[in-house]
């Protein structure tokens, strides 16, 4: 049996966060889609609300996963890790990474 601090870890709680963050970028990229005009769409903003699932299903979608089942926590952080910052490019752009 694990302790309630076992359970709870800093690890844990970073995969949560993530997770969460995760589908947050992916709610804001599909209220984004939806709030394009008719007159503007063409079709071709359809190319992002399928990235947006994607990135959902590949990386976040796991990392709430691992994360509700306290498993493999540190491939649930790496997911983690990839989803934040695929989400803090495409947020920030101009933001210079080493």
């Amino acid at each position: 049996m694990t302790s309630a601090t076992s359970r709870w870890s800093a690890l844990r709680i970073f995969v949560l966060a993530a997770g969460v963050l995760g589908t947050l970028f992916w709610i804001g990229a599909v209220v984004q889609w939806w709030r394009v005009e008719n007159s503007h769409r063409d079709g071709f903003e359809l190319i992002g609300v399928m990235l947006a699932h994607v990135f959902f299903v590949v990386l976040v979608l796991p990392t709430l996963v691992l994360g509700v089942l306290n498993r493999w926590l540190i491939l649930a952080a790496c997911t983690g890790i990839a989803a934040l910052v695929l989400a803090s490019d495409t947020l920030w752009p101009w933001v210079p990474w080493p």
